[in-house]
This record gives C-alpha cells, sequence and structure tokens, in this order.
C-alpha cells in the first residue's frame, strides 16, 4: 500500500487525464523501458492487496495468471506508457488472467500499445476504471483492446474508455471475446472507437447484459455497438449511441472460423440511436452470413442518413414499440432487407412509413429532440398506443411499465407527474443527465426540495432546488440517485443522475 506519512494516509493523486505521474504523492515504479519487464508480477499468487501505486515504462504494469482463485484486490493503480511502440502487440496495462474472485477499482491505464485492461476468469469485478490513448505514431503503438473479458460472471460498472483522436489503430473498446457469458456491463461510457464502443463477439459470447452505457463519437466512423462473429442471445437495455457514424452493426469474420450466422436473437430495449449515418448496419466485413432474429424493442432512431445498411443477409428482425423521426433513406445497400415492424412511429423520414400492424406516421411530440431529450409530452400519440408483446418491464429511467392504460411507444413511458409540481401543465425536465457540473429543472416548478444518494444509498447531498438549478461540483464522478420533493402535495419522483 502506498502511503506518504504512515500506512493508511490514503495519498490521493487526484489524476485527471494529460497529467503526468507525481512521485511526491504517491509511489512510482519506473522500468526504464516500456519494451521489457513488468512493473508488479504477481503471477501464481492469491491473496494479495495492492493499492496507491504507480507504474511507468514496463512491457507489463500489472500482471497475474493462476488456475485458481485468486481473491485480488488492486485499487487506485495508475498505469501509464506500456509495450514496445515499434513491435506488434506489444504492452499490457493490467491483466488478471485464469482467475476468479477478483476486484479491480479506481484504476487508470493511460497509453498500453496492444492492451489497456485484460480480464480472463469469473466473478470478477471492475469498478471505476479508466483507459485511455493518445499515441499515434504507428498502429502498433496505438491501443487496441482498452478493456476485454473472456469469462463467467463478470462485472464492469462506472468504467470510461476513450480514445483521443483520430489514432491509427481504429481501437477496440470495451467488451467480450470467446466464451463469456452472464457477464454484465453497467454505466459505462466509451468514446470515439472505430473498433466497437462496446463489442460481443464470438459464438461463446451469450447471455451477458450491457445497461446503461454510452457511446460518444466526435470523429468520423465511431462505431456504437457491434455485434460480430455469431454472438447471440446478448441484451443492451437503456444504452445510448450519440452521434456515432453507425449505431449497431452486424457483422462476421474469420475469427471465429467463420460462424454459420452473424448475430442472432440479441435485444435491444429502451436503446437510443442519435443522430448516426446508419442507424442499424448489417456490414458485409469478411465472411457471409445471416443476421437474424434480433429484436429492436421501445428504441428511438434519430436524425440520421439511413435507417438501415443491408450489405448482409438478413430476416426475422423485428422492431416494436420504437419511433424513427428524422431519418432520409430506409436502406442502402446490395442485400434485400427483411423486417418486421410493429406498433412503431414513422415521423418525418425521407420513406413512406412501413407496413405493419400497429404502425403510425405521426409527430412523437418529443419534449426536446434537438438536445436528445426524448421524453414524451402530454399529448404525444405515442402514449398508451404500443403493445405488451415483446416490451420490457422498465424504460429508460427504470420506470415500470405501464404507467397508463396500454404501453407508450419509445424508450421513455409517460408518467404523470402532475402531482408533484405546482404547475399542474408541465413535466418535470431535469438536464443535462449526464452532467459536469450543475443540473436544471425545466420551466418553473415552485416549493421542491431534493435530496442526491449514492448507489449504496448513503445521503450525500441534499437542499431546496433555488432558481432552477442544482450544483453538483463537489460530487464525484459516478451514478447517484436523486429523490425531488414537492411541499404542497407531498410526493416524490427518483431519478438517476450520472455525474461524469
Amino acid at each position: 500500500e502506498g502511503y506518504q506519512v504512515i500506512p493508511g494516509d490514503n495519498p490521493n493523486l487526484n489524476y485527471s487525464y494529460g497529467d503526468t505521474l507525481d512521485a511526491s504523492v504517491m509511489p512510482l515504479i519506473d522500468g526504464g523501458d516500456r519494451a521489457n519487464g513488468e512493473g508488479i508480477d504477481i503471477n501464481g499468487v492469491a491473496n494479495i492487496t495492492i493499492r496507491n501505486i504507480q507504474i511507468t515504462n514496463c512491457n507489463y504494469g500489472v500482471f497475474n495468471e493462476i488456475s485458481t482463485s485468486a481473491n485480488l484486490i488492486l485499487d487506485n493503480i495508475i498505469v501509464m506508457s506500456m509495450g514496445d511502440i515499434n513491435a506488434s502487440y506489444s504492452g499490457l496495462g493490467i491483466g488478471i488472467s485464469y482467475t476468479n474472485n477478483n476486484i479491480l477499482s479506481n484504476c487508470i491505464v493511460v497509453n498500453s500499445c496492444a492492451e489497456g485492461i485484460s480480464l480472463v476468469g469469473n466473478n470478477n469485478l471492475v469498478e471505476n476504471c479508466k483507459v485511455y490513448c493518445d499515441e499515434n505514431m504507428t498502429p502498433e503503438a496505438s491501443t487496441d483492446y482498452y478493456i476485454v473479458a473472456k469469462g463467467n460472471n463478470n462485472i464492469f460498472r462506472e468504467c470510461y474508455i476513450e480514445r483521443v483522436g483520430d489514432l491509427e489503430h481504429v481501437g477496440h473498446g470495451m467488451g467480450l471475446k470467446e466464451n463469456s457469458e452472464n457477464n454484465l456491463f453497467e454505466n459505462c461510457i466509451a468514446k470515439n472507437f472505430k473498433g466497437g464502443c462496446f463489442y460481443v463477439r464470438y459464438q461463446g459470447v451469450k447471455y451477458n447484459e450491457f445497461k446503461n452505457c454510452k457511446a460518444i463519437g466526435t470523429l468520423d466512423d465511431v462505431l456504437g455497438f457491434l455485434v460480430r462473429d455469431g454472438a447471440s442471445y446478448n441484451e443492451f437495455n437503456n444504452c445510448l449511441s450519440d452521434n456515432c457514424t453507425s449505431g449497431i452493426r452486424f457483422m462476421d469474420t474469420e475469427e471465429d472460423g467463420g460462424a454459420q450466422y452473424c448475430g442472432r436473437y440479441n435485444t435491444f430495449n429502451n436503446c437510443i440511436i442519435n443522430k448516426p449515418i446508419w442507424a442499424i448496419e448489417f456490414n458485409d466485413y469478411s465472411v457471409e452470413s445471416p443476421a437474424d432474429n434480433n429484436l429492436f424493442a421501445n428504441c428511438v432512431f434519430y436524425d440520421g442518413t439511413y435507417l438501415f445498411e443491408t450489405l448482409r443477409e438478413n430476416y426475422d428482425n423485428k422492431m416494436v414499440n420504437c419511433i424513427v423521426s428524422d431519418f432520409q433513406t430506409l436502406n442502402t445497400g446490395a442485400a434485400a432487407l427483411v423486417f418486421e415492424y410493429s406498433y412503431s412511429d414513422f415521423y418525418n423520414n425521407g420513406f413512406s412509413t412501413p407496413s405493419g400492424i400497429g404502425n403510425i406516421s405521426d409527430n412523437p411530440l418529443f419534449v426536446a429532440a434537438t438536445t436528445a431529450n426524448f421524453h414524451l409530452q402530454n399529448t404525444s400519440p405515442c402514449i398508451d398506443a404500443g403493445t405488451a408483446i415483446n416490451t420490457p418491464n422498465f424504460d429508460f429511467e427504470e420506470t415500470p411499465r405501464p404507467q397508463g392504460s396500454g404501453y407508450d411507444m419509445g424508450a421513455y413511458e409517460y408518467s404523470d407527474s402532475a402531482g408533484l409540481f405546482e404547475n399542474n401543465s408541465n413535466e418535470l425536465i431535469v438536464y443535462p443527465n449526464p452532467t459536469t457540473e450543475n443540473i436544471y429543472i425545466a420551466n418553473r416548478f415552485l416549493n421542491l426540495n431534493y435530496e442526491i444518494f449514492s448507489i449504496t444509498g448513503t445521503l450525500v447531498k441534499n437542499g431546496k432546488v433555488a432558481s432552477n438549478i442544482i450544483h453538483l461540483s463537489e460530487l464525484k464522478s459516478g451514478v447517484y440517485f436523486m429523490k425531488i420533493k414537492g411541499n404542497k402535495h407531498k410526493t416524490t419522483k427518483v431519478i438517476k443522475l450520472i455525474k461524469e
């Protein structure tokens, strides 16, 4: 355990991306040669806790490989500049291989050539970890896999990864390979990955969940969510692709021997695909195989060029209770589009509303689509216009469905919370969410109090809503729950709040 004066004084480097390492704050291991050596070698041992350490200029930062339960705890470890920038696939930031029941928390990896964080094993927890790369000298220098896992029952929570700039390597963001089942990625953010911000790949990758994950694109050719090489039966719940060139892509390669299918029985519930070129791609990369029996339920597709790219065989895919608005073209590509649509709203698109049971073509009346607020206004025709078949039990904000006499179309179930407010004609709108500093209450709501809780239920901040603003600068990055209370009507509403 690194410390400054006495063990346990918990030195805080307060590291942010772009900072240099500071040996005066936390112990620094400098290997002197990033092409060789390991910063901390815990290969073959178990029951070790390591925290408050910085590592730089080695080939591996921290590495463990053992065939039994390791019970490792790695906390607050910062790794920078790993791997030979001129060698193919050299460098690993933090590697936990063939081990179970480990905890990796509050760790940061910057510029590790081959892999940032690599995990092989079962029942591990990776929490509040970050991986960055900005090296662009050669494809070998740019990180290949930022967070990659192989195994079962692992949890990745509150992690952030970023490919900083248009680097030589396309970058694979956060995801699963080989044989991986029942893993959870929750409240994670990935930015600017051409190789997929979040991905599932290989036939053995199934029954996994991505929940409340956000793919961000500020560069060209960024890919939000990738299903490839036969990955199937995975769920993407309440996820967002924001300004990514491709929102969701299905493709197949030679890597898993060429699957007989590209990806099937994957489900996208309450997902938002905002401002894509292609919302859903059936991509023709490498191997010819179908993408079939995938379900898109209660999703929002907004402001894109093509709703589909059809370059490979596709069939028995379904869209139900979705809203598609402001797309120029239905699809592009040589393969036939075979898709079933039901109880979905197609509005202001450059193509006719597809045939199907329950489809409409009315203005969905989003609260503020241009700022990605896809809540429904109280007069929206999408309210109670959906079907219960294939509908998720909760919406994007975990509001139970249904709230009215029927199920709504879109990612947000309309909830009439008018009793909470002084002006019953308005709905509570909190924005921006996620936020970096402050949040605002839209319109005019009087006599509101708030309480903010950590994910463990600890009260971290409370007070009155003054001038429709709540200041959050003192809160650490993470996920919170905010309870807004109206004094007059003695009612409450709970909102999940993300502080970046």
